[in-house]
């Protein structure tokens, strides 16, 4: 398996400004989503990893996380508690193919600030990350400015 997470989280250290943490341990949908996000015009750092992703936030904390439910050695709902125990002000979008009871979704509503379902809505998705990114949150080009 190709692992994303060393390549991106260099551009992490040289890259300021607001970023989106993309954590799903399914490579092709971490790449379409890294894809939409940064074409979108935002910054992103990915990682197939939760682990990795703890130690990026650690690094420098993100704008937005998104990440995937069901993943080894921690889940989605694992790495939202820690996010939320660190930095409680990081919204944490959830992306899952798994169908939640009434129950278990209104839990995942208290941790998550949103649920997105598999396959994703594309347009849901960007609307939702253009209410949680700060203005000025994208990268300007052409300006002629550093």
């Amino acid at each position: 398996m190709i692992r994303i997470a060393p390549l991106i989280s260099t551009q992490l250290a040289t890259s300021p400004g607001p970023y989106v943490l993309l954590v799903d341990d399914h490579e092709p949908t971490l790449r379409r989503l890294h894809a939409v996000v940064t074409s979108a015009g935002h910054r992103c750092v990915s990682t197939s990893s939760p682990s990795e992703a703890v130690r990026l936030c650690d690094a420098r904390r993100p704008q937005v996380v998104v990440t995937d439910f069901t993943m080894p050695n921690l889940d989605g709902g694992g790495l939202a508690h820690w996010l939320s125990s660190r930095f409680p002000s990081i919204p944490i979008v959830l992306v899952s193919g798994e169908e939640f009871d009434g129950r278990s979704r209104r839990v995942m509503e208290q941790t998550f600030s949103a649920i997105l379902t598999k396959p994703i809505d594309v347009e849901r998705f960007l609307r939702l990350l253009e209410r949680m990114m700060p203005p000025g949150g994208k990268p300007t080009h052409g300006s002629g400015r550093p």
